[in-house]
């Protein structure tokens, strides 16, 4: 039986929803690159974002 394992990432990101302060494809720059790297994103706690990608 395999059972699969995980690793964990928490970045904090900060998002202000006030005009001009964080740019929306910034953000979603951010997020790609993350995705890319194979890590789904799994919560969100205010600026706290939680990941996890199965290792190998």
């Amino acid at each position: 039986m395999n059972v699969k394992r995980f690793e964990y990432k928490v970045e904090d990101i900060q998002v202000s929803l006030k005009q001009n302060q964080v740019r929306l494809e910034d953000f979603e720059e951010k997020l790609n690159a993350l995705g890319e790297q194979g890590w789904e994103m799994t919560g969100v706690n205010g600026t706290l974002f939680y990941f996890k990608r199965e290792l190998e």
